[in-house]
């Protein structure tokens, strides 16, 4: 299985984590189940290979479209692919989504929208392009040039809000979120409705997916032990380990030690 990622240019990197590329060497003879944390990230997704489906708390069994954009992730999910992956997919930063596209983020949430319904023919004119291109990089860079057009026509101004949503995203969700609130905004409940418009859900709400995030990607890495639950809880701000447990099943549906014996992330595929 491949799994490659691509960095953006200077001018994309405030709103693109990254592009990647996942594509499976042979056919897949049985289906392969994939699980995935939340992770803080929105995304647009190209499909150019078999149809996949997806397994989430709010739709318990669907297909995805062939190209589509996902809103914020608020819990767990699983991908349930066969037969030939083959995927081109960019990470887009907390608030870029509403940043290129104008789309109000709380209506994204555990959301897969056709990208044709949010841009017009153009997404299938995009996918089409990617279907002839030959190489993953140049399937990167014709994305790449869609998102620079859009660049250069933004639906929203970067500001402060999308300044705290990046802030928590490299905290890793923890700082102090009100203080944060008092320093930046005269209006807190001004403040929480531009969050919620670009980024899709609240900022203490984000900055938990965060800290979860980046727990579920030091355990899928093999980057944690059962004995390290005191470092962590103080690391990453728990109040104790009942507090730490909780908040992990919440988001997951499982404790951290079932997590780190039999989770399914992407990382236990790739060599």
């Amino acid at each position: 299985m491949i799994y490659q990622k691509f960095k953006p240019s200077t001018h994309l990197a405030p709103y693109v984590e990254c592009y990647y590329l996942w594509e499976s060497q042979v056919y897949l003879s049985a289906p392969l189940q994939v699980e995935s944390p939340p992770t803080g990230y929105t995304s647009m997704i190209f499909n150019y290979g078999d149809p996949y489906r997806v397994i989430n708390e709010k739709y318990k069994d669907v297909p995805t479209p062939a190209t589509f954009m996902s809103g914020q992730a608020t819990k767990s999910y699983q991908l349930q692919l066969s037969g030939q992956i083959g995927i081109v997919g960019v990470v887009l930063k907390p608030s870029a989504m509403h940043t290129l596209f104008g789309i109000p983020m709380y209506e994204m949430s555990d959301e897969r929208i056709p990208t044709e319904d949010i841009v017009g023919k153009e997404a299938l004119f995009l996918h089409e392009q990617l279907l002839e291109a030959g190489t993953a990089a140049g399937r990167v860079q014709i994305i790449e040039q869609f998102l620079l057009r859009k660049l250069s026509q933004p639906k929203g101004a970067f500001d402060r809000t999308d300044y705290v949503a990046n802030l928590i995203l490299e905290k890793r969700g923890v700082l102090p979120i009100r203080d944060l609130m008092d320093e930046l905004y005269v209006c807190q409940r001004q403040f929480q409705r531009h969050f919620l418009k670009k980024v899709g859900v609240s900022p203490k709400y984000y900055a938990r997916i965060s800290r979860v995030s980046k727990l579920c990607a030091l355990m899928a890495q093999k980057q944690w032990k059962i004995q390290d639950w005191h470092e962590l809880i103080a690391q990453y701000g728990y109040y104790d380990q009942s507090h730490f447990i909780k908040e992990f099943t919440e988001f997951t549906g499982k404790s951290p030690s079932l997590y780190v014996k039999g989770n399914t992330e992407l990382a236990n595929y790739l060599k």
